[in-house]
């Protein structure tokens, strides 16, 4: 099969960055026929931590794998052909190359270092070595977690270099998971005329709470941005914190800068159903879904209450309660609708209380540190537990590790389990580890793992 039948990954080995003191690889993807017209030009996708965008050094399959989203999606003709450049992540360095001035954590602030280098010196090596359309309108960046971070930092400080955002599950604000003390670790940017932002976040991320990424969608909205002209917001609901999850919404932000525009064929009420007079805040998730496969979260809603002096929703879809009773909430977008009913009840907790235990194997070292998204201390030989108090409604999907790379998995099935849980009341929860497998890189994606 020759490379104009299929897309390609092209591998630059040793790719300094001088302020940073380091090299690193970094792996382009190139579309299938890029060898077919050398007058053609390609607009490019530049994403962070490139060890995980087409697994080439990652055994456990977590993975974006956007060589197959970019690939499927230019294929359906939903977007344009497009070059992808995955940079690797220096581990040494920790998350501190994502970070700019504003940060949680006792770590070197290196992000503007890490920008000079995409911009000054990767940029122009990607530009002169392939057939780019260098302009910013044509140059998107994206990235999750700290690396979502670094997107919203990077990309809104030089709105001439990147025309397009995507930013997922970025890391706005640290929850301190015992005492729940908020920390904000992003700041405001003007307006930048023309600039593309998608802003999403998982229902199931734990202390990477959908509100923290809704507030800042809203501001950019108060800023000047405009939905569906500018900027997306989305919530998927059972989406984790996770590379696998990532990937399987990638092809969402790639739509919203490389492809055409769609029409609304569905809508849906997503979200909890009871809300208090007295509590925590309830927010309607109204999804939007065009024929396009495109999906966002609407906030500038049009909603109605067939009791509003029980329960209206703001176009936000914040949940406006008012006396205790039921309330049927009815949403209207492009001639469609969706409606749900609503308990308004007289108060609800702010928090609930959860109790946490953790069986591992009898071999596990004892000052093995135990995480199941927090860290859960040891009680004995072989189990491990905690009391926490946690934000009502929060959900988590989460792995159960002894630090980066070392997993629970599932020997029977061969996987690595990923578990949930759901902080709807005061309860105990028991988990039991049966194996744990540390992952190694592997030296290269082989063509048939491609």
């Amino acid at each position: 099969m020759s490379n104009s039948d299929q897309s390609q990954l092209v591998v630059l080995s040793g790719i300094h960055a001088s302020r940073l003191g380091n090299d690193r690889e970094v792996y382009i993807y190139l579309p299938v026929g890029y060898d077919d017209d050398y007058t053609q030009r390609y607009p490019v996708l530049y994403m962070h931590v490139g060890q995980h965008v087409f697994n080439p050094r990652k055994e456990s399959g977590e993975s974006w794998n956007m060589h197959r989203v970019a690939d499927r999606l230019i294929a359906g003709r939903l977007i344009e052909p497009l070059i992808i450049v995955a940079v690797e992540h220096k581990f040494e360095e920790g998350t501190s190359e994502y970070f700019h001035d504003l940060c949680a954590y006792p770590i070197r602030c290196l992000g503007e270092d890490y920008e000079h280098f995409l911009i000054e010196e990767l940029k122009p090596l990607v530009d002169r070595s392939f057939r780019t359309l260098p302009e910013a309108e044509h140059t998107g960046l994206m990235g999750s977690s700290a690396a979502g971070i670094a997107t919203y930092n990077i990309g809104l400080r030089n709105p001439d270099v990147f025309g397009m955002l995507g930013i997922l599950s970025p890391f706005f604000v640290k929850v301190e998971p015992y005492t729940l003390e908020e920390m904000e670790q992003y700041r405001l940017y003007p307006l930048n005329e023309g600039q593309k932002i998608w802003l999403d976040i998982g229902g199931a991320e734990g202390f990477f709470m959908p509100s923290h990424v809704k507030e800042v969608a809203e501001e950019m909205l108060r800023a000047g941005w405009r939905q569906e002209a500018d900027l997306y917001y989305f919530e998927e609901r059972d989406a984790a914190h996770s590379e696998r999850d990532w990937g399987r919404r990638a092809h969402l932000p790639l739509i919203h800068f490389f492809g055409g525009k769609g029409e609304a064929v569905k809508v849906e009420l997503q979200g909890d159903d009871t809300v208090g007079v007295e509590g925590p805040e309830l927010c309607i998730n109204a999804v939007v879904t065009l024929d396009n496969e495109f999906s966002f979260s609407d906030l500038a809603g049009s909603y109605r209450s067939d009791h509003p002096e029980i329960l209206e929703a703001a176009p936000s879809g914040l949940l406006l309660p008012k006396q205790p009773g039921t309330a049927t909430i009815t949403y209207s977008y492009g001639g469609l609708e969706a409606s749900r009913t609503y308990t308004v009840v007289e108060e609800l907790s702010e928090t609930v209380d959860i109790e946490i235990e953790i069986h591992v194997p009898e071999f596990t070292p004892d000052d093995d540190v135990i995480y199941a998204t927090f860290n859960v201390p040891r009680i004995s030989k072989g189990l491990y537990g905690s009391e926490i108090k946690l934000p009502r409604g929060m959900t988590f999907d989460f792995l159960i590790t002894r630090g980066y790379d070392k997993d629970e998995v599932d020997l029977e099935f061969g996987q690595i389990p990923y578990r949930r849980l759901v902080a709807d009341k005061d309860k105990k929860v028991s988990y039991t580890v049966s194996n744990w497998i540390d992952l190694k890189p592997i030296n290269q994606l082989t063509k048939e793992e491609y």
